[in-house]
């Protein structure tokens, strides 16, 4: 092999030797992580004693929105899931979360409690809240849509006193981001909105209930 030759194989073999350096400086996306908001912090004005209870049932999700990224939909029946956009607590964990605070602010007169709660405050509920929901976030259109059917029930049994659908949007958020949707921090604030605004109607159901409800079970 002539000199130009061994030059030649060093130079390739330099290049090939710096690749894995070179590989090695590319960033992959970092995550981002998102919770839903509350309304405001609930009120401490009246003792826990005084006020009637109120139990919050676990909210009931799909299965395709039990998963740590945010969902969008991007067409009919078609769903985007972004690895890099995740939720920072399971989003029914959320959603109760953020619905129980909601709700003690909006009925001071009440404290609620969340499922699984002490047998001994079964017999003081005035009612338990029971939230199903079929869709919740983003759309194709730039809308936000909460979707679904949420009951009140008695302290025991499973007739509802009060059973009504929910269907509630906020939107258009404006441009959608790349790959369909609404951009990420809008479309969550939306999202919390929509969970006031529900609370909002559960609250007046409430507070509409027979004043003897409580005693009567």
């Amino acid at each position: 092999m002539t000199r130009a030759g061994r030059l030649s194989v060093l130079a390739v073999a330099g290049l090939v030797a710096a690749l894995p350096a070179c590989v090695s400086l590319k960033r992959t996306p970092e995550a981002r992580f998102f919770v839903l908001r509350t309304l405001a912090e609930p009120s401490a004005a009246e003792s826990g004693a005084s006020r009637a209870l109120v139990g919050l049932l676990p909210v009931a999700l799909p299965g395709y929105l039990e998963r740590p990224q945010l969902i969008t939909w991007v067409a009919p029946g078609e769903l985007r899931v972004d690895e890099y956009l995740r939720w920072a607590e399971p989003l029914d964990a959320g959603l109760s979360r953020t619905l129980a605070a909601n709700l003690e602010v909006l009925l001071p007169e009440s404290r609620v409690i969340r499922s699984p709660w002490p047998a001994s405050a079964s017999t003081r509920l005035r009612c338990r809240v029971r939230v199903d929901l079929q869709r919740f976030g983003p759309q194709a259109t730039g809308e936000v849509v909460l979707e679904g059917r949420w009951a009140l029930l008695p302290a025991d049994g499973e007739r509802p006193i009060v059973a009504r659908p929910v269907g509630l949007k906020r939107g258009p958020l404006g441009p959608a981001a790349p790959g369909g949707g609404a951009d990420a921090v809008a479309g969550v604030e939306a999202m919390s909105e929509l969970v006031a605004d529900l609370a909002r109607d559960i609250a007046a159901a409430i507070r509409a209930l027979p004043s003897g409800l409580d005693e009567s079970g």
